[in-house]
């Protein structure tokens, strides 16, 4: 058996819900009021700048990531009744030590969440710090926070792009510390790609082609499943966009954390649900 993505905790977990209402509550005190402008979009993702973090509902469950030292720390999109874009935001919350109470919600930014789902994913990285990601009119965007807290960089995109209404990003965490980021794709070459970010250095490295789907018009949807082999290869599955059927692809070699990994040409359609 290897390290399957439904069961590893440390790999983030995606939260994908398009309607607001979750009995989660909202933060308690707002952060303080800016200036109402017009929306900007530095580094490719929107922001909406008029908003003064004054969370009033929630969309979805708390997504929570486990970090090294023992606490968790959580997501959850909040809409802002002082939004001048009509979509959400990210908000963050952490444990103030393992097993303890949770501090305060804080706003991650002003980078707005969907339109029409709000999809968010985070995860630790090697060094400690806190990469959250999110939906942003079809692409993603990411932002940062450094191992000892404090302020989260702004949002910038992260260059995966899918077709329209095929799903969010996966993220996975490799036995040797490397994280992987992977989403079906539009481009005509490829079904799906990916980027990876080696624990030895930190940086997302470009995106990657995964292989293409042999049959024409058939486009995947996000990963179903990510497991990490016996020989460290990784076995990813996929389920076809709009229609019930599932397909496989599996690493002709580990990613080294170098080279990066070897993917086959094509995917696999698997017999069962399960790839089994």
């Amino acid at each position: 058996m290897g390290r399957a993505f439904r069961s590893v905790t440390r790999a983030a977990v995606a939260l994908a819900v398009a309607c607001a209402g979750a009995l989660v509550a909202a933060p308690a005190a707002p952060a303080a009021p800016v200036a109402r402008t017009a929306a900007a979009v530095p580094g490719g993702c929107s922001v909406d700048l008029g908003a003064q973090g004054n969370a009033t509902g929630a969309s979805g469950s708390p997504v929570s990531v486990p970090r090294a030292d023992g606490r968790v720390d959580q997501f959850q999109v909040f809409h802002d009744s002082t939004a001048t874009q009509g979509l959400p935001f990210v908000w963050h919350r952490a444990q103030v030590a393992p097993g303890g109470p949770y501090g305060a919600w804080e706003r991650v930014g002003p980078g707005t969440v969907g339109p029409k789902a709000s999809f968010v994913t985070a995860v630790e990285n090697a060094a400690g710090g806190l990469e959250v990601f999110w939906l942003d009119h079809g692409g993603f965007c990411r932002s940062v926070q450094g191992p000892a807290g404090g302020q989260w960089s702004t949002p910038e995109n992260f260059g995966l792009q899918p077709s329209p209404y095929h799903g969010f990003l996966a993220l996975f965490k490799r036995s040797n510390g490397t994280l992987i980021a992977m989403a079906s794709s539009g481009k005509p070459d490829r079904s799906m790609e990916s980027r990876t970010q080696p624990s030895s250095e930190g940086v997302w490295r470009p995106a990657a082609a995964m292989g293409k789907v042999p049959e024409t018009d058939v486009g995947l949807g996000q990963p179903s499943t990510v497991t990490e082999l016996p020989d460290r290869r990784l076995k990813v599955t996929a389920r076809e966009w709009n229609r019930d059927r599932y397909w496989q692809i599996a690493e002709v070699a580990p990613d080294d954390g170098i080279s990066g990994g070897r993917w086959p040409s094509q995917w696999q359609l698997c017999a069962t649900a399960r790839c089994d």
